[in-house]
């Protein structure tokens, strides 16, 4: 019983042929490029083919259009392309030579094989647009068929990170020097420097010395005053988003899109119907979905999606840390695009994202990253979810572009960064060590004198509205920022020399303010309420009087400078703004101190640990579905 014909569409079975390369070429359909013109032999449609060529754009060549439409499948494409040729299909066998450098393979697709007898010699994975050269040169004879094999340009991918995964992690991995990564946790020095402080702060606590007393307390709430002054200066600094011209199809840049997959089966489905959604050529899309090789259940959801040849899905190979960063630094020794975009599973971004970037990146040289808008979608799942999705609003909506306005260091949200890839390579990528490597590549890019830009799009993602999964997440946060200000505090003098004085004085109080705002908050509060309440109770010492009123003036400054963006941002985005949510704020500050001190206990017990935050439970979406388009033609015989 013959096989069924190759087909086209949301169910795609590709047929067999034995036609020999000269029985196929007598077969060569009229009107179509030699790298289309043999599928007629093997089952397609010429009318068909022939429709689809006439619907390509016209700048690139109809193979690509295809291919990268999803319209013929790559797997089908090139084992027609080896009959056609006369050449074997590689599937594994023989293997590849022991001088085969992985990582130029990989870029270049070819390998030596190690051929003991008669067989092929190397294998070749042609992109599309070299299929035209391949085929020439093979019909000229400068080629023979027999001396090479033929495989996909994916399946070429797996069995090099399969078989030559250690050397591919060799150059993906470890990039940074000893002293930018936190592999390595404290120094001496810094070991040292804490515990001095914490003596000191224990003494002071106990002592009845009011001057010494009234120093400490002015030392730490001269670092409260210079977060809150930082922050109040962004919010007023942020301003309209520079517009740039915006590129067309012919002008715009090949694009590597990354997204890191650990136990996304529920949401798989989503990411993909948002990327599909992109307003970017498809082939000029360069898309890798990282998935760990023990994820099976995310491995067989994406099989079943059956993703067209610009989706290429990278088995990380095993390791340590099992960390996004270690996945991205993965996908990225195999980047094509100039531009590389990095997005979360839940991630729901705006279609022109792209586009926008790619024009922003064109029209100013001097950007090396981009960081879009996050927003959330659920805000009306919880009250937790509610304050995330204002605490984010404040941070993206405002925050953010005051600090670029002002050209200071800005940490990178983990979503939705867009860059120039031979920047990002030049300042070592992703520490794989550090479990917010958002916030260290962001001050790390501010030291290598690059320089970081918020722009005006959106992605919308889902914040987590359960205690746990909340919890879970911001322990992990505050360990990257405790990770990241250990890396950059190693050497202060190369860290204000990098950056200037007061690029640094922002950096450090960017990070600092943080940390210390989550481990002393509540006892801040609470002794701000308690002078209030005993004032004029007692002998008042002038040290004390003047503790008491700058303790007071700085509160209400604190108390604006977190309410005031919260205000603005809220209205920006149209979020409802109830006096309850209000009245949770100094709640959902207890958790988040609860979380930076656990955060301490993690980074002394696993420092490394990545903890999982769940995706795909929210009860509701506010923003718009992306739904995956498929072209419904079908090519058949």
């Amino acid at each position: 019983m013959p096989e069924p014909a190759p087909r086209i569409g949301a169910r795609r079975v590709f047929g067999r042929t034995s036609l020999r390369a000269h029985e196929q070429a007598d077969l060569d359909a009229p009107g179509l490029p030699p790298e289309l013109a043999f599928l007629p032999a093997a089952g397609f449609s010429s009318e068909q083919l022939l429709d689809a060529v006439g619907a390509a754009p016209k700048a690139i060549r109809p193979v690509e259009a295809l291919l990268s439409e999803g319209i013929i499948r790559e797997e089908a494409y090139y084992r027609a392309l080896a009959r056609h040729l006369g050449c074997q299909y590689y599937r594994g066998e023989p293997p590849f030579a022991g001088s085969f450098d992985a990582i130029k393979g990989l870029r270049c697709g070819v390998a030596p094989l190690d051929s003991r007898g008669e067989g092929p010699r190397a294998v070749i994975a042609p992109r599309a647009q070299s299929v035209p050269l391949l085929i020439e040169a093979s019909q000229s004879g400068r080629i023979r068929s027999g001396s090479f094999a033929l495989t996909s340009p994916q399946r070429f991918a797996c069995l090099v990170r399969a078989h030559r995964g250690e050397a591919v992690l060799d150059v993906a991995l470890g990039r940074l020097p000893s002293r930018l990564t936190a592999k390595h946790g404290m120094t001496g020095p810094q070991i040292a420097t804490v515990g001095a402080v914490a003596a000191a702060a224990c003494f002071l606590g106990v002592a009845r010395f009011d001057v010494l007393q009234a120093v400490a307390s002015a030392a730490l709430w001269l670092t409260f005053s210079a977060a809150v002054v930082l922050r109040s200066m962004a919010a007023i600094a942020s301003n309209a988003e520079v517009s740039a011209p915006t590129l067309t199809d012919d002008e715009l840049p090949v694009y590597t899109v990354v997204a890191a997959l650990y136990r996304e089966t529920h949401v798989v489905q989503d990411l993909v119907n948002a990327i599909d959604a992109f307003d970017y050529p498809k082939n000029k899309l360069d898309i890798k979905l990282v998935v760990e090789r023990r994820d099976l259940e995310t491995l067989g959801r994406i099989v079943e999606l059956r993703l067209p040849a610009r989706y290429e899905v990278i088995v990380a190979p095993p390791g340590e840390p099992r960390t996004k960063p270690r996945a991205l630094n993965i996908a990225l020794s195999s980047a094509r695009g100039e531009l590389l975009a990095v997005y979360d599973a839940e991630d729901a971004p705006s279609p022109d994202q792209l586009r926008l970037a790619a024009s922003r990146f064109a029209a100013d040289k001097g950007i090396d990253c981009l960081q879009a808008r996050l927003a959330v979608r659920n805000h009306d799942d919880s009250w937790l979810s509610k304050l995330f999705s204002i605490e984010y609003a404040a941070l993206f909506d405002l925050i953010n572009p005051g600090l670029c306005a002002l050209d200071l260091p800005m940490a990178l949200g983990g979503s939705s960064n867009h860059f120039r890839v031979r920047s990002l390579v030049s300042v070592g990528a992703w520490d794989e060590w550090n479990v917010t490597e958002d916030a260290d590549l962001g001050i790390r890019l501010a030291r290598f004198g690059y320089r970081v830009e918020t722009f005006d799009s959106d992605t919308w993602e889902e914040a987590p509205h359960e205690l746990g999964n909340w919890f879970g997440q911001r322990v992990r946060w505050q360990k990257g920022w405790m990770q990241t200000l250990i890396v950059h505090s190693r050497h202060p003098i190369l860290f204000v020399r990098d950056l200037g004085f007061q690029r640094a004085l922002a950096a450090t109080t960017l990070i600092v303010g943080a940390l210390l705002g989550g481990l002393f908050w509540p006892a801040f509060a609470a002794d701000t309420i308690w002078r209030a309440l005993s004032a004029g109770q007692g002998e008042l010492t002038p040290w004390r009087e003047a503790s008491d009123v700058f303790v007071y003036i700085l509160a209400l400054f604190g108390v604006w400078a977190i309410i005031l963006p919260a205000v603005v941002a809220v209205r920006l985005r149209r979020f409802n703004l109830t006096a309850t949510a209000l009245a949770l704020l100094p709640v959902y500050y207890i958790l988040l101190t609860a979380a930076t001190w656990t955060a301490i206990f993690h980074l002394a017990l696993w420092p490394h640990h990545w903890t999982k935050t769940a995706h795909g439970g929210s009860r509701r979406r506010t923003t718009p579905v992306f739904v995956r388009t498929h072209n419904t033609m079908q090519i058949h015989s």
